[in-house]
């Protein structure tokens, strides 16, 4: 596949929800419902004294991922805080730990990771109501940063990474 080409899916198949694969530290969870995430990338402008109001030009800005969470069943949130209060040093502040987090996503001609680093929980929000869905826990989490890798280019930041520290 040539970098940056879009191409014509055989049979069809873009990756989906069911192409999705979670992994907490590399431990595979299976009943998480829901993962969202935002990176962004604030700049700012510089402005100087100039009569056609144009800046001089932009910052590097300032980079964040912002309004992560994971939805999962009851069952999957316990055993993800679970796992992560035994890592912790008293083995009960799961709150503490840090954690790596991967999504894979895999159809015939499509492979794409994203990667979380530097996870922590922030929060537990659960949630009970009449009738027969089965529940589902929301686990705000805090991300240092994210990387998106594909067959083509691994590792790709929304920042400037030239430095190679992250």
């Amino acid at each position: 596949m040539a970098i940056g080409k879009d191409i014509f899916r055989r049979n069809g198949y873009e990756v989906g929800w069911f192409s999705a694969l979670a992994k907490v530290d590399n431990d595979e969870f299976y009943g998480f419902t829901g993962i969202d995430y935002e990176e962004r990338l604030e700049r700012a402008f510089a402005w100087g004294m100039d009569r056609a109001g144009v800046p001089r030009g932009v910052t590097r800005g300032k980079y964040s991922v912002e309004g992560s969470s994971i939805k999962a069943y009851k069952a999957s949130a316990l055993a993800l805080i679970e796992a992560l209060a035994r890592k912790s040093p008293d083995g009960k502040s799961y709150g503490s730990v840090s954690f790596h987090f991967t999504l894979q996503y895999e159809e015939e001609d499509i492979s794409i990771t994203e990667e979380l680093f530097g996870c922590r929980i922030s929060g537990r929000k659960a949630s009970l109501s009449n009738g027969a869905d089965p529940l589902v826990d929301e686990i705000p989490i805090t991300v240092m940063y994210a990387k998106l890798s594909t067959p083509n280019i691994q590792g790709m930041t929304l920042f400037d990474n030239r430095q190679g520290r992250y």
